[in-house]
């Protein structure tokens, strides 16, 4: 097997300093590894010393409004910094609270690192806060004077190591103040990959590339790090072959690429490529990023990952591990067998933009997406949310590389866009963003506005408002049930924008859009566009998508 080298690892000094506190180590360790914000909500305990030693070292906090989104914004962080973001909540509630950002890290295989108060010293507000985070983060620990010094940095390579994810650390306020021992880096020799792999799975893997004639290839979500998006590429490119991406990889190889047919979720949209190949090559993909449904294909897999993680359950299946370039450099063609053309490409490309199209009457989410692509700057990146809406945004979105859109796929959490632009508008402020979200979603997160106007966040909120949870309606309706729980009263999230500091706009369901659209691009600050929205053509949209 191919295997990557792990991060630098640090050894014990033989020095002590009086003056490094735990919470000042971990703050220099932070800032060492690239990390240049905190997110969360601090509690009395060894939140107010990370936060004090942050602000010493020139390491912003930033105060949320609830701490989901905060640990939303800490892995999307992660996500597009290659650095682990950082989370902190207080004891108790605090920690409870951020369960649902740290499973979104957890299946969106994001590198994050949680610090929770505590444990509680007394029965008050106590319950075992690593055992509640076992089922949804990589590992559990408590740093103490006695082992942050080597501990913590084991524990940022873990977030970092395939398949990366979230650390859950408890801290009390007395070892936070405590001192701690020094350690001293020791850099690999060599910080290219060690190449183990097996000559016969490479043997084999050329064999079956050797054979092929129709092969596919999957995009998944490790394709996006590192040198991901050139060996995509270049395996495509070499076997002449069209290429699905996830959702989470999308941009990888970008949407308006000659090999691009579209998006793959393991649904019945796909089922025509895929059944017509003949052999099925994965690239960084994870068996989160599918739903659950029948594979239907017959052909040969040959899985490459950059890391260890879930086998894939279905077919016949050969799994190279290791670093993608190395592992791609190892298996593509000198020329490629393919019998593939761009026109039948190009048929396959449109049979799955037309299963996509949806009907309705004014705005719709199709209509809005499109006119979001039509004005918005070059480059600019677009967070989705889950609902019934993102069928339309991720299909018509054009994303030209890895990032270029984000969404919540193995958790597909609600309350997801708004955090993950404002993660994104502090990380790389130069990079335009647009959320776009259902009403559902948008009152999950609220409060959220509040957090995007303090820090001047250049970001653009689209509300879809349907005054319903869409996605849950037709689904209600599919299974013969009576619509029941899923409509709520009309709300005017314009206004409550405004009363947050944002810019805000209300438009009907046949109002237009554009202008609104370019007033609120050429904005300083958070903006919001609260758009009412036909969501009769739901129903059909999913029904060609999933069947």
């Amino acid at each position: 097997m191919l295997r990557e080298t792990p991060g630098a690892k640090f050894a014990m000094s033989d020095t002590t300093s009086e003056n490094l506190t735990v919470a000042e180590h971990i703050v220099e360790t932070l800032v060492r590894r690239g990390v240049k914000r905190i997110f969360g909500i601090p509690g009395g305990g060894s939140s107010l010393a990370l936060i004090e030693a942050a602000d010493r070292a020139g390491l912003q906090f930033v105060l949320t409004r609830t701490e989901t989104a905060g640990a939303i914004m800490a892995a999307v962080t992660g996500e597009i910094t290659e650095a682990p973001g950082v989370m902190l909540a207080g004891v108790g509630p605090g920690a409870a609270s951020a369960v649902n950002g740290v499973a979104y890290a957890h299946l969106e295989r994001a590198p994050m690192i949680l610090f929770t108060d505590g444990p509680a010293s007394s029965l008050h507000q106590s319950f075992d806060q690593n055992a509640l985070y076992a089922p949804v983060s990589k590992s559990q620990s408590r740093l103490t004077p006695e082992n942050a010094a080597t501990k913590f940095d084991e524990l940022i390579d873990e977030a970092l190591t395939h398949p990366r994810g979230p650390v859950q650390i408890d801290l009390t306020a007395a070892d936070a103040d405590r001192s701690v021992r020094l350690a001293d880096p020791i850099l690999p020799s060599d910080p290219s990959i060690q190449n183990t792999i097996g000559g016969n799975a490479v043997d084999r893997a050329r064999a079956l590339i050797a054979q092929s004639k129709r092969p596919v290839v999957i995009a998944g979500l490790e394709a996006r790090w590192g040198n991901g998006p050139q060996a995509l590429a270049g395996l495509a490119t070499a076997l002449s072959c069209p290429v699905l991406c996830t959702y989470k990889a999308k941009g990888v190889l970008p949407d308006g690429h000659a090999l691009a047919v579209g998006l793959f979720t393991g649904a019945r949209a796909e089922a025509p490529l895929l059944e017509s190949a003949d052999l099925v090559i994965p690239v960084g993909f994870d068996p989160v990023e599918m739903i659950p449904a029948p594979w239907t294909s017959e052909a040969p897999i040959i899985d490459l990952r950059a890391g260890d993680g879930p086998d894939l359950d279905f077919g016949d299946v050969l799994r190279i591990n290791g670093a993608l370039a190395d592992t791609v450099a190892a298996i593509a063609p000198a020329s490629s067998q393919s019998v593939w053309s761009n026109r039948e490409i190009a048929a396959l490309r449109d049979d799955m933009t037309a299963r996509l199209r949806l009907a309705g009457s004014g705005h719709t989410a199709q209509s809005v997406v499109e006119e979001l692509e039509t004005h918005a700057p070059a480059n600019c990146r677009l967070t989705v949310d889950a609902g019934a809406h993102m069928f339309s945004a991720m299909a018509c979105w054009m994303a030209s590389s890895p990032f270029g859109v984000l969404k919540s796929n193995g958790l597909s959490t609600m309350g997801y866009a708004l955090p993950a632009a404002i993660a994104s508008a502090l990380q790389e402020p130069d990079v335009p963003v647009v959320a776009v979200t259902g009403d559902g979603g948008m009152g999950m997160c609220l409060g959220e506005l509040a957090t995007a106007a303090e820090h001047g966040c250049r970001l653009v909120v689209v509300v879809l408002n349907d005054s319903s949870l869409s996605l849950i309606d037709i689904k209600q309706s599919r299974t013969q049930r009576q619509c029941r729980g899923v409509r709520t009263s009309e709300i005017d999230f314009a206004r409550a924008a405004d009363a947050f500091g944002c810019a805000a706009w209300r438009v009907g369901r046949h109002d237009e859009l554009g202008p609104v659209l370019c007033e609120a691009f050429a904005a300083d600050g958070p903006v919001l566009i609260d758009v009412r929205v036909d969501a009769s053509g739901y129903g059909d949209q999913l029904a060609a998508l999933r069947g």
